[in-house]
């Protein structure tokens, strides 16, 4: 039936993956685990089956694209945690970029245009908002990588050792805190920083107009149909 809500609570799967991948970053870093990349790499690829099975829904091209993707990043983790080297590296940053891309423009379709607002969505709009950060950190990995020196206050290393950095940056230019640690030093970083902290502002103004629109045309069709009913039985 159209505009029935979707029952599945298929996005609290996807946001515990996306928090396990956030915590797991920042314990590897803050106890500078030995084997930290393999487990970053873990993580990863964890994130990557949940991503999957719980937002592919409907979209069979998608999903497709998606099962091949995660297919081609878990093999290129295992390579990477045998190599232990960033010789990968740059295969690994853009096929993670496109497969996030794919899963937020899904996210997106779920959570906006189907159905009445219920506590399903209302999660699915923190993983696009969780996922927006990363895919940005992936981007600011990727400029580093052609352009070493493109962030202050970014250590040198492998981009796992880095992802913890990136994205810790990622998040505080999405919600324009700026602290300042971390800061873009070439014009495409520059680029990418204040086109961040412009998606954060105007996602957080479209995503409340759109809930609380939805949510009113939900209230509006079951007040047109009340006054509907006792017509019909009179």
């Amino acid at each position: 039936m159209k505009g029935k809500p979707d029952s599945r609570d298929n996005f609290i799967w996807l946001l515990g993956a996306l928090i396990l991948l956030l915590f797991g970053d920042a314990l590897f870093a803050q106890m500078e685990l030995h084997k930290g990349q393999r487990l970053i790499n873990l993580t990863l690829m964890v994130t990557m089956v949940a991503a999957v099975w719980s937002v592919s829904g409907k979209e069979g091209r998608w999903a497709n694209w998606k099962i091949g993707m995660s297919f081609i990043i878990i093999s290129l983790m295992i390579s990477d945690s045998i190599i232990e080297s960033n010789f990968l590296a740059l295969y690994q940053l853009t096929i993670i970029f496109l497969f996030l891309s794919i899963t937020l423009h899904l996210c997106w379709k779920q959570v906006m245009f189907s159905g009445m607002v219920d506590g399903n969505k209302i999660i699915g709009a923190i993983c696009i908002y969780i996922l927006i950060a990363l895919i940005w950190a992936f981007a600011y990995l990727i400029v580093e990588h052609f352009f070493p020196g493109s962030f202050r206050g970014l250590p040198q290393g492998l981009w796992q050792q880095n992802l913890e950095e990136m994205t810790y940056y990622s998040m505080v230019t999405l919600t324009t805190l700026g602290y300042g640690d971390i800061t873009p030093q070439q014009p495409l970083a520059h680029f990418l920083a204040y086109m961040e902290a412009i998606t954060g502002i105007f996602y957080t103004t479209v995503l409340v107009a759109s809930l609380i629109g939805m949510r009113m045309a939900h209230y509006g069709e079951k007040i047109h149909h009340e006054h509907e009913d006792p017509d019909e039985t009179g």
